[in-house]
């Protein structure tokens, strides 16, 4: 079970997610809205909604981005997952405005908004009031910050009047991020325990502000590697984090022990549950015999052939793919549908728009728990220690310190080789395949390619060259978004 704490947190997000623009009624049911805010128990509730946020986080979005890029795809099997060849279009970078993955986290805005709008009308004294406009306020900057990630030129709301607006430029967003987390993060916590698990710190600040610097030339056209590095040391120096020995101690059911997770998100299957069910999408029809789980699978994404290729079968990190014959619990060979042919699962995949249904290597990085369920009580890391190393890595690599940054890479990599295979000299083509092997199905790969402008480029199934505009380095404002809000200007390309 999931600390108490922090699920009585969560929890209350939830409820508040059910109407994120009309809070009151849920709130103030008793206590009249400017007296309200006086206990620990009205706090919580009044701020687990922002919270209660993230646990649409990892949703079908966030699937649908990973299959824009080298590591992950949705092959048709047969008619099974055609869908139109949506599927299909977004791996090969074809995907229009009528069709894109909605990453326009206004709701998650508005909710925060709401909140602090709320903070502001209150007549009672708040208790750490400084540190939970901090939290709030945080929160609000990491979806701005996946925001300006995914679209870019998206509007900057922080009042709660209802207004139509219309777009900032990406550089407007950028700096918005950065004076809120700037503004916001010597007013968090320094405390990494119970009380402050899955909360936003002062070291979540500090590692979104080094991914933000991380990517400034992709947002602004200006480099920050100084910036980023800055802020990775300040999360690397607290000494409160280091690398598991064991990189699957991350991906257990129980994983909230782990030194190594700065912010994730307390998923639980009964009561905070997203759409975090890679499993049940990926796993062949008759895989729950062989995990004996709750839920029946869909037989449906899987792992780009080349991606899995491209790993040293040595490194731990492979076990990431469920590859191979399958069998049930009990040691009974599995068969595909026909009841006849043993089901094998091959890394290769002969036919994207029409592949059988062994066809390609399935997810395999969340510990499987007995008798669980297709949402998964595995907690969902968005920040690990070894992203903040990478991230420092690559800073000096960039700056031109190759043996620095290669050291760090090699402590990475240590845990995962027996004996070690330390790299020998350190490239970005080398950096850019490390991240992959570390951070797969975890989310970053558009993110990473995007930054070596690798994006635009070419991998199993698709073989043709992005334009030379490099629209698709951003996706559009959802056209619904677009019909609602006559203010706003669709990005170029679409």
């Amino acid at each position: 079970m999931k600390r108490k704490y922090i699920l009585s947190i969560f929890l209350s997000g939830i409820l508040g997610l059910t109407s994120c623009t009309d809070l009151d009624e849920d709130f103030y049911s008793v206590t009249p809205q400017d007296e309200f805010g006086g206990t620990t128990e009205e706090m919580n509730s009044l701020i687990g909604p922002a919270y209660g946020t993230l646990v649409n986080y990892v949703n079908n979005d966030f699937w649908m981005q990973e299959i824009t890029t080298d590591e992950y795809m949705i092959p048709a099997r047969g008619l099974d997952w055609y869908s139109g060849g949506i599927h299909l279009r977004y791996h090969t970078h074809e995907w229009s405005a009528k069709e894109t993955p909605d990453f326009w986290r206004f709701e998650q805005v508005t909710t925060v908004n709401k909140i602090i709008d709320m903070l502001d009308k209150t007549a009672v004294q708040i208790e750490n009031k400084e540190r939970t406009y901090a939290e709030l306020r945080t929160i609000r900057a990491f979806w701005y910050f996946m925001m300006l990630d995914n679209i870019g030129n998206v509007p900057i709301v922080t009042s709660f009047d209802g207004t139509l607006p219309t777009n900032n430029t990406r550089k407007e967003v950028y700096d918005f991020v950065e004076k809120e987390l700037l503004e916001s993060v010597e007013g968090l916590s320094e405390d990494k325990n119970a009380s402050t698990y899955a909360k936003a710190t002062k070291w979540v600040a500090y590692t979104i502000l080094a991914k933000l610097y991380l990517n400034a030339q992709v947002y602004t056209g200006t480099a920050q590697w100084d910036k980023c590095l800055t802020y990775a040391n300040k999360v690397i120096e607290s000494g409160l984090y280091q690398l598991e020995p064991n990189i699957f101690n991350n991906f257990k059911v129980k994983n909230e022990g782990s030194t190594e997770n700065i912010f994730a998100i307390p998923y639980d299957a009964e009561y905070f549950r997203g759409y975090f069910i890679p499993y049940q999408m990926s796993w062949h029809y008759s895989n729950y015999t062989t995990f004996d789980v709750q839920f029946s699978s869909w037989n449906g994404p899987c792992a780009v052939p080349g991606f899995v290729k491209s790993f040293d079968k040595d490194d731990a990190r492979y076990a990431s793919f469920l590859i191979g014959p399958q069998y049930s619990a009990d040691g009974q060979t599995l068969y595909i549908r026909d009841g006849v042919t043993p089901l094998d699962f091959t890394i290769e995949v002969g036919d994207f728009a029409n592949a059988n249904e062994n066809e390609g290597a399935r997810l395999f990085k969340w510990e499987v728990e007995k008798g669980g369920k297709n949402h998964l009580n595995n907690d969902f890391a968005i920040f690990r220690y070894s992203d903040v190393l990478l991230m420092k890595a690559e800073c000096l690599l960039r700056k031109g310190d190759e043996p620095s940054a290669r050291t760090i890479v090699n402590q990475v990599r240590e845990r995962n080789f027996s004996p070690a295979k330390p790299l020998p000299t350190l490239t970005l083509d080398l950096l850019l395949k490390e991240r992959g092997f570390e951070f797969v199905f975890e989310g970053w790969r558009r993110n990473d390619l995007i930054r070596f402008d690798a994006f635009k480029g070419t991998w199993d199934f698709k073989p043709n060259q992005d334009p030379a505009d490099k629209h698709t380095y951003l996706f559009p404002i959802p056209l619904a978004v677009m019909d609602k809000n006559p203010h706003l200007k669709q990005n170029p390309g679409y």
